[in-house]
């Protein structure tokens, strides 16, 4: 018979991937460490393209997705995530914000939109809100 201290939950925690998709580097740094700091093992795209071959291959807990783009605009690596997975956890991140855009981001099913330059803290609480049980 095995009891509840004989499971290892800590195997799950480690499970969490996060899939960031940006053509900067420096942003893409910063989301990584903070995420790694959460416990999230991270991929990296550096344009739309990669983006959505990466989400194909990894199929992460979360993606940090930004929206301008080379090869294919944000939006539209939204667009073929959600048709690949309509449950799939999308955090649009830009520092370019247009009521279009996120009219948009939201008519895809994004389900976040993270202003850039974004602070420690607010990530983990986006983190926070979408963490698969």
């Amino acid at each position: 018979m095995l009891y509840d201290d004989e499971f290892d939950f800590e195997e799950e925690e480690s499970s969490k991937s996060a899939l960031i998709i940006d053509d900067s580097d420096i942003n893409r740094e910063i989301l990584s460490f903070y995420l790694q700091e959460q416990g999230y093992e991270t991929f990296f795209a550096e344009d739309g393209e990669e983006g959505v071959n990466s989400y194909n291959n990894i199929n992460p807990s979360i993606t940090f997705l930004d929206i301008v783009m080379p090869k294919l605009s944000g939006l539209e690596v939204l667009r073929e995530i959600k048709k690949i997975n309509p449950n799939a956890i999308v955090i649009m991140v830009s520092s370019y914000v247009s009521k279009h855009n996120l009219q948009k981001a939201k008519e895809l099913n994004a389900n976040w939109f993270l202003m850039k330059p974004f602070t420690k803290e607010k990530l983990v609480e986006i983190v926070k809100r979408f963490k698969r049980i």
